[in-house]
């Protein structure tokens, strides 16, 4: 698998910026990280190159996360 730093400098490039499998794993590496803004635009970067449900599922996913409130812990 590739690095964090592989594939940031790999998207920078004229066939990584258009290549929808390496913005997932982008993507999935930042959502490992609870890095949520960087993951939601690389599924994001994703989801503008074609129709890819597992990003869009990942994004979702996010979003829950974010969105999440324990009213039994903060009221």
């Amino acid at each position: 698998m590739e690095s964090k730093e592989a594939l940031e400098q790999y998207v920078q490039t004229e066939k990584g910026t258009k290549d929808q499998n390496a913005w997932y794993k982008l993507g999935s590496i930042y959502r490992k990280e609870e890095n949520w803004g960087d993951a939601l635009n690389a599924y994001a970067k994703c989801l503008e190159l074609g129709a890819y449900t597992a990003a869009r599922e990942a994004m979702e996913s996010i979003k829950r996360i974010l969105d999440f409130r324990d009213t039994t812990w903060m009221p």
